[in-house]
């Protein structure tokens, strides 16, 4: 069973406040969705697996991370550091592999997403069985 539109809809407007709470069953997994303030002026969507989040599911090897986490991507090196490093390897000239090093990046699970929209992007393509159980408080 998934969530229809409607249902998104007032995922939505709930997350959208600033104190909203959504509860959902996803595979089986109990997923608390809430608007926790980070800053002054600054909200977010805190994802809770039943009922809890580990630290140990911001690395990719952890199926709760991979399912309701959001993956944020950054570069390893600095882009200072990159071009420096291939001014050093010939600029122009440097080899395909030493680029390909150069520009690795490293992906890390948060647990706090900062739209709606891209939370249920992620939800739908990696879950099967999404089902809204409540909400508000």
């Amino acid at each position: 069973m998934t969530i229809t539109k409607e249902q998104w809809e007032q995922v939505e407007a709930e997350l959208s406040g600033s104190w909203g709470h959504v509860e959902m069953m996803i595979d089986g997994f109990k997923v608390n969705l809430r608007v926790e303030r980070v800053k002054t002026f600054k909200y977010t969507i805190m994802t809770y697996v039943n009922g809890q989040w580990c630290g140990k599911w911001m690395v990719n090897d952890s199926e709760e991370g991979k399912r309701f986490f959001c993956p944020k991507s950054s570069f390893i090196h600095s882009a200072k550091t990159r071009a420096d490093l291939i001014k050093i390897w010939g600029g122009k000239r440097c080899p395909k592999a030493r680029l390909v090093e150069i520009n690795k990046k490293h992906t890390m699970l948060m647990p706090s997403w900062n739209s709606v929209k891209s939370l249920r992007r992620h939800f739908e393509k990696n879950n099967q069985n999404l089902e809204l159980v409540k909400v508000g408080f």
